[in-house]
Order: structure tokens, then sequence, then C-alpha cells
């Protein structure tokens, strides 16, 4: 069954655009073509997903997001914004997310199948993190005035966060930044979106078991560009808890320590 997505862009061709690549999919579309009427359209019509420009006449699409994000009714509501800004930069996509509090940024000029791959994502982890998680996560980001789920800007350059936060973001369903940890060797070559999607359905398939993962302790050994990173953590599957023993070798790239491997094995009583 599709969805409801408001579509909010100056250029009458974008949103035309936009519009005739959900509708392939049985969304339902509404546009909009400047901030202020899609904010009309937002408050009356409560889309399950909203696609805004970044720069936008009466309304900007920075303040959208404040506007959205402020108001308790609607404050959990994902948004993807899109921008041409992000193809002159050299700043990552999330890294505009991150600063707009947007669920997600995606550069204009984009491919179908990109914009596609980014609304499923967002549709389907709205329908499978329960809302009042939603609603904590963003009174948690409100007090601390940072946006959900955005690990502080030094994680790149200490392997042992880097290591936590793989683990640890299953337990949000964000795969995203599961993905900016992981170095070529472990993705084997497939887009970002094609990696969320999976992740996705082994998250959706895990789901009635409750399942989370915690770090215990952390112990890492650095030499030059590679590290090693022994990780204790502890799964909890249905009340269900298992400890396991993780080796994570990382290499430093120019974007910070990356994952390259990791072996795993439950830790035994004996071994305790």
């Amino acid at each position: 069954m599709g969805c409801k997505i408001l579509v909010i862009d100056d250029e009458f061709e974008i949103v035309e655009f936009i519009k005739a690549i959900l509708k392939t999919k049985g969304h339902t579309v509404l546009g909009a073509y400047d901030g202020e009427e899609g904010w009309e359209i937002l408050l009356r019509e409560r889309p399950d997903l909203a696609i805004v420009d970044l720069r936008m006449p009466k309304v900007s699409g920075l303040e959208f997001c404040r506007r959205v994000r402020r108001t308790p009714e609607i404050a959990t509501m994902p948004l993807l914004v899109i921008s041409s800004l992000g193809a002159v930069s050299d700043k990552p996509e999330s890294f505009w997310a991150a600063g707009l509090r947007a669920d997600d940024f995606l550069s204009k000029p984009f491919e179908p199948l990109a914009l596609l791959g980014r609304v499923e994502y967002l549709l389907r982890r709205t329908s499978y993190l329960s809302q009042n998680n939603r609603k904590e996560e963003f009174e948690k980001s409100r007090a601390a005035e940072i946006p959900v789920h955005q690990p502080p800007p030094e994680w790149k350059e200490d392997p042992a966060e880097v290591v936590r936060l793989f683990v640890e973001s299953w337990n949000r369903g964000d795969f995203l930044s599961e993905f900016e940890t992981l170095a070529d060797e472990m993705i084997g070559g497939i887009s970002r979106d094609e990696y969320i999607n999976r992740r996705m359905r082994v998250f959706q398939a895990a789901a009635s078991n409750r399942h989370e993962q915690h770090v215990l302790d952390l112990f890492v050994k650095v030499s030059h560009m590679m590290a090693a990173v022994d990780c204790l953590r502890e799964d909890i599957t249905g009340g269900t808890r298992v400890a396991k023993h993780e080796r994570y070798l990382l290499r430093k790239t120019s974007d910070g320590w990356k994952i390259v491997s990791v072996r795993s094995k439950p830790i035994s009583k004996a071994d305790a």
C-alpha cells in the first residue's frame, strides 16, 4: 500500500519529476512550490514523509525542518532534504542531514533509483520503529541540541568508537551510521542504499524477537595505519543473553578509521 508523501521545491520540473518517480510505487504525492505553501499542506494533510528542497522562497528548507522538529504533533515525521549544495561540497551527505536535523539528505541531480532507495528506507524505518521510541529520540536530541543519533564529530578518529557505533547502531535501526563505519572490503561493492535495504530486511525479521546488542568492554591496539579492537559484547534476544568476543581489524583512511574484518565467537561458561 502506498504512502502519502509531500514534495516541496520551487522548481516545477523537479516536483513533477519526483511525483512521477514516486507514483510508480503507488504513493500519493502532494506538491508545493515554496516553504510556506508546503508548511500549510503538511499541517493539513499530515503526510507520511516530506521531501524538502534546501533553498526555497518564503520559508527555507532549514527553517522548515526546524518548524517540524519544534512542533510536537509532527516532530517525528521523516524528512528527506534535497539540494544541489551537496554536489559542490566536500562534506558527506550525512553531514548535511545531521546539520539540518533531517533523516536523510540527497544531492541534486539524483537518479530515480537513488530517490526510491532513500524513500523506501525512511518509510520502512518509520514502520518498524515504534512511535514512542521515535518521540523519545526526538526529546533527547532537542534537549541536547544535537541531531538524533548524531555521534560526536571525532568518532571516526577513534577505532574503539567506530566499533561501538557499528555494534550499537542495530538497536536504533541506524544502518546509515553502520554503513559509514565499514571499509570497502566489508561492503563488497554494493551501494549504500542497497546495504541499508538489506539490513532493514534483517532488522524487520528480527523485530518480533526484540534483539539488542551492547558493548561491554573494548581493548585497542594501534600500529601505524592499522588497529585491532577486541570487543566484549552482549546480545539480548527475547530475554536470552549471549556474551561474545569479537576481533575487529580497522584501517586508517582519509575518512577516518574503517572496519575491514570481523571475527566473532560466543563466550562459553568455561571461558568466562
